[in-house]
This record gives structure tokens, sequence and C-alpha cells, in this order.
């Protein structure tokens, strides 16, 4: 068996370090120690803590070959009210055709101490329900009975599954903190594995040995399990917040990717290639390089392709992206090869974001336009792993396109997004480009900031209070606010009411919500009444248009603060003088300039009216662990200046 590897994806500091409780790990065993354990001491708001998680995955033998079996035991102790969600326990299993897995020996209990005797209530496995995730993921739900503050509860389940591809990853961080996280591996010679470990850089514990159970045969082969232990100990709670791009990226967990097949005859079956290998397996797949030729040729069925050689690079860009966008629909699922033939694709005038992306990568190359296919990972599915050239970690094909000797990155599966933008879900770290002879990565990040401009026209009396508000978006703002609400007044005001305001009847007007290379602009008008203390006015000058907290709440981050793109916020308030009233407070000025961050916040006045403005720029779309309290810094002052009031007493 192969050397296993690891890799770094994440340096990650344990807090103090004190050694675990000594709680019994044994399923269906639980002692007084456990009942009386009330707080844990490292971490004294948990809601509540994992006493012990033990994963186990192995072979067992079927008629042909082998299925891969997976067991889990998890015992939780809940501390307060909110840890009671624990209880609620979400499996997730693969299907497709023939090839399955499936759930077996649920068994789950909750433990009470009450009135001096410990008891406890068993799952009830009719309770246990599938709810389809979509096409191929299910997932097997149930809710562990009678838990409340200080129940202790305990799961145990097992998945057999016919796909040798990937051992179940192991997470030993959870969002509550973790005393006990063991994972065994029991490995037979056809099958080699590489590890991958993210987010620490050891284990508590890590030991490797032959097996002492029976020896076991398959074919000519006489062979003995290698067992792999993996332990960690008190593993604090992994603390997610905003503005970051999947937590699976960041929290600690172990990986495992089939690496190699060694067959009965001593054959060997590379599962792990490498980056030119796939590149070019790609490019001559019928499903993916096959598809994109087939796509070029039937171009001159579609266009005039005389017409479009006297055009210039952008015009055929936009006029190929526009008719795909215009005649073709995305089946809202991802994929980097295509399921439906071509025929059959422009038949239905739907499909996945591959068969989409190929067909606009066909008609593009056809028509003049150098054009590349990218292989990415969304967001959702997590950031490629550079060192390990495995197919399966890219779920998503985009363009990249040379317009003029200008490289841009597009996407046909976003009707209202920008030709050369591609959608929020693809901005994740760099794409593999597919070209034949070369090996390069594209950055997925824009550079372009996406702004926000609101302009408040304020009126002031002793009994009323109202303001015309115009909001303008551009970029992927822009892009929000089309996908949300579009025209849709209803939605629109529903959405306005829920912030706070009382919105004038009929007063809501959108403009270019089709017209998607101009801002997309919101207006209303809102009336309230003014906040009246004492004889005095107080006035948020900015209503609510600017946030009211911060969203970095840590105290340190070890992970990146994503924002996805630059962010431009501005906010213009004017502000009659009320009759019979004279300004009594007005917020000072406020300037910050550096690499990173901009915000000018400026008020003037005369004797009619009062002019206040907030401005602010976040320059870069990922901000690194080491600037979080800078960040953190930033997003306060932009609360505090926005929520300052003016004020005004009666003359």
């Amino acid at each position: 068996m192969n050397r296993f590897l690891s890799i770094v994806a994440l340096s990650f500091v344990l807090t103090v370090h004190l050694p675990a409780q000594n709680f019994s790990n044994e399923f269906g065993k639980v002692g007084f120690e456990e009942v009386n354990y009330s707080a844990y001491p490292q971490d004294k708001t948990a809601e509540a803590v994992v006493l012990f998680d033990i994963g186990q995955s192995y072979f067992s033998r079927v008629e042909n070959g082998f299925d891969v079996i997976f067991e889990r035991t998890t015992r939780i102790k809940v501390f307060k009210e909110a840890g009671i969600k624990w209880a609620n326990v979400e499996i997730p299993y693969y299907q497709e055709g023939d090839i399955f897995e499936q759930i077996e020996e649920i068994e789950g209990w909750t433990y009470n101490f009450e009135d001096g005797e410990l008891s406890k209530v068993k799952l009830n496995e009719a309770t246990c329900h599938d709810e389809k995730l979509n096409k191929y993921w299910i997932q097997k739900k149930f809710a562990l009975p009678n838990v409340k503050e200080g129940s202790i509860i305990e799961y145990h389940y097992k998945i057999r599954s016919q796909y040798h591809f990937n051992l179940r990853d192991w997470e030993f961080q959870w969002k509550i903190p973790v005393i006990f996280s063991k994972y065994e591996v029991k490995m037979i010679p056809f099958y080699q594995y590489t590890w991958l470990l993210q987010g620490a850089s050891k284990f508590d514990s890590n030991k490797s040995y032959v097996s002492n159970g029976m020896e076991q045969q398959f074919g000519p082969t006489n062979f003995k399990e290698m067992v792999h232990e993996y332990v960690m100990k008190d593993i604090p709670a992994f603390k997610d917040e905003e503005y970051i791009s999947n937590e699976e990226d960041y929290i600690i967990k172990l990986d495992f990717q089939l690496s190699k097949i060694i067959q009965l005859n001593g054959s060997e079956q590379n599962v792990l290639t490498t980056w030119p290998e796939m590149t070019k397996d790609l490019i001559k797949d019928e499903d993916f390089g096959g598809y994109m030729r087939k796509s070029e040729k039937m171009a001159s069925k579609i266009f005039d392709m005389e017409s479009f050689s006297r055009e210039t690079s952008k015009v055929k860009f936009d006029s190929i992206m526009n008719y795909v966008k215009g005649n073709y629909s995305w089946n809202k699922t991802n994929g980097k090869l295509a399921y439906k033939s071509l025929k059959t694709f422009m038949n239905d005038k739907i499909g996945n974001a591959a068969e989409v992306n190929l067909f606009a990568l066909g008609l593009l190359n056809a028509a003049g336009v150098k054009a590349t296919p990218v292989i990415i990972s969304t967001r959702e599915n997590g950031k490629i792993k550079y060192d390990y050239p495995f197919n399966h970690f890219f779920n998503f094909v985009i363009i990249l396109a040379d317009i003029d000797g200008k490289m841009v990155l597009a996407d046909a599966t976003e009707n209202l997004s920008l030709n050369n933008r591609i959608p929020v879900k693809c901005i994740n770290d760099k794409g593999l480009i597919i070209k034949k002879d070369s090996i390069n990565w594209v950055s997925l990040q824009t550079t372009v900031p996406s702004s926000k401009r609101t302009i408040i026209s304020l009126n002031l009396s002793d009994s009323s209070q109202s303001a015309a508000i115009e909001t303008s978006a551009t970029e992927y703002d822009a892009l929000d606010y089309r996908n949300d609400f579009g025209n849709n007044t209803a939605s629109i005001q529903k959405h306005l009411v829920e912030k706070g305001y009382s919105i004038v009847d009929s007063s809501i007007v959108v403009k270019n919500q089709t017209n998607i290379n101009e801002p997309y602009i919101l207006k209303y008008n809102v009336e309230d009444k003014p906040e009246i203390i004492n004889e005095k006015m107080y006035i948020s000058p900015f209503l609510h248009e600017t946030m009211i907290e911060n969203p970095l709440k840590q105290a340190s981050r070890t992970y990146p603060i994503d924002m996805i793109y630059p962010t431009k916020r501005s906010c213009f308030s004017q502000i009659n003088i009320p009759e019979g009233y004279k300004v009594d407070f007005l917020p000072s000025n406020t300037r910050i300039r550096n690499d990173q961050f901009e915000m000018d916040y400026i008020v003037s006045s005369d004797e009619h009216k009062i002019s206040v403005s907030l401005v602010y720029y976040f320059k870069q779309s990922v901000y690194q662990p080491d600037e979080y309290t800078k960040m953190k810094y930033y997003f306060n002052e932009i609360v505090n200046k926005g929520y300052e009031k003016i004020v005004f007493a009666k003359k």
C-alpha cells in the first residue's frame, strides 16, 4: 500500500489544551460523570458538547467484490435550550441508477436524570424519514425524543455503499466543542487512497498496524486488513460568521481520495491522474470536447457567418451570448460534462451548466472568437486542492474568451448577468483552463467593485417625517436586485416593510430591470413620525439604509474574510430643517484612507438644510485572517456613523 500523504490546508492553533474528559466511549453505557457534566471548561458559552464521535470505514465482501461500510456512533450532552437542535440528525446518502447507498441499523437513545433516576427513551425508527435533496442525494432525517436542557443523546447508524472512490470524510470539528473524535479506516490491498488533513497540523494520535483479525481471501490473494486510526481531542467549536466562502474549506476534517485500483491479475489503474492527463482526457471526451466541436459545426445553421466575419470580437461575443441566454435555459444542475446529446439539448432548449456553456463555447469559436472552457469548483462545492489532480473536485464549466485582446470570464446560465461576468457561485479562487498542451489556472476574482448608491430627500415637521428614496445598483448588487425582486412591486414592498418602512401607496418605481448594461434603479416614498423627546427631534439621516450591527463578532479568526467582490456603498441624505427648530447637534466628519478600505462621512449645513453623506469602499475581494481586527474596526465605524443621529431643538 502506498504511503499516505497529507497537506495542511490551513494552519490551525488549538486553544489551551487540557486533557479530554475521561468519559465512557461505549454506546449505551452512560455514567454519572456525563449526567453531572454541566459545562465545557474551555468554552462555558457552549450550548452543547460532543462527548465522543467515533467513525469507522471498512470493506465488506459481496458476491462480485466489496462494499464500503461506514459506521458512526455519537454522544452529545445538551447544556442549554439552544443545544436541543443537535437532537435533529441528518444523514446524506447517494443513489444513481443501479448503484446506490443504503442506511442500516439506526439506533438512538435520550437519557435524562429525573427524580433521582436515570431514565432513557429509545428512538422510534418508524419516525425516521427520507428527504430528497436533488437528483442524486437523499437525506435520512430523525429527531431523538424527549430532549431538554441536561439531556444526553446518542445515536448509531451504518451506511453501506457501492462507491469506492470516496471513503466517507471525517469532520473532527463541529459548531459545538468536541471532547473526543476518532476515525478508524481498515484498508484492503485492492484500493489505495490518499488522505488530506485540513485545518490542523497534526493529530493527537495517529497509528497504523496490521489487523489481528482472521486472514481473508479474494481470488488468489490472501490478506489482512491494514488499520489506520486518527484521533483528536478537545476540539474547539467552529464559529462561522459572515463572509466565508464555505465552512467545509476551513473546518478540521480528514478527506480520503482513491488513488489506485489493483486488479486480481496484478494490473494497476491509476485514479490520481496528472493535470496534463486530465486536460487531455476532457478534450477527447465526447461529453466535453466532442460536445464543443459538434456545437461549433452547428453555428452555420444558426448564424450568418459571412456577416459575422465583418464584426468585432465584442459584437460577435455579445450576439452569441445574448442568443444562448435568450433561447436556452439552465436547469439549475451543475456539471462539467454534458449528459444530453447536442440534438436533444437544442430540442429541449434546457440543460445543465456544461451543456449550456459548452454549446456557447462552440458557437463562439465558430464565429472567430477565441474561447476556451474553464472547469471550476463552485463555492458550495469547496476550494480546489491544487496538489491533487482529481477530476471530481470540479463541478462546473465556464467560458474564457479573448475579446479584442482582453481576456474575460463568462457564463451563459445567468440570464440577467452582464455577458462578461460569472455568477457569484462561480467566484471561488481559480479555475483550470482546458487547452491542449497547456496547464494554466485563471483567477476567478473580479477587481470591478459592485456599488449601491442611495439618495434620500427628507422633509420634517412636528408631526410628520416623509422621504423620497432612490437606490441605484451596479454589477453584482444590480444582479441581486434583478433576481430577488425585478419589477415585482409586491415583493419589493414586502422587503421594504420588513426593513421598517411605511411605504406611500403606488410610489414604487423600478427602472432598467432588463436593460442589464445600465444600473438597476429603485425609487419609493416613505412616511413616518419623527422621534421627539423633551422637545428635541432625533433624526437618523440614513433611515434604514445602513447596517445596524457589525457582521464580524469573533475576537479573532483563522480563515479569510471572503467578501466575494470589492464593494462600494454611498448614502446621501438631504434634510430640511423643520420650521420652529434649530440644529442642536451634528455628528463630526470622519475619514479613513488606506490600501484596504476607504470611508468618508461628511456633514454640512446652512440655515435651511443639512447634507450628510456616508461613502465606504472595501477595495479587495478577500482579506486575510491577520487583517480581521482592522476589518472589524472598519465595520464598527460604518455602523457607528450610519446610526449617529442629528438633533434639532425648539427655537
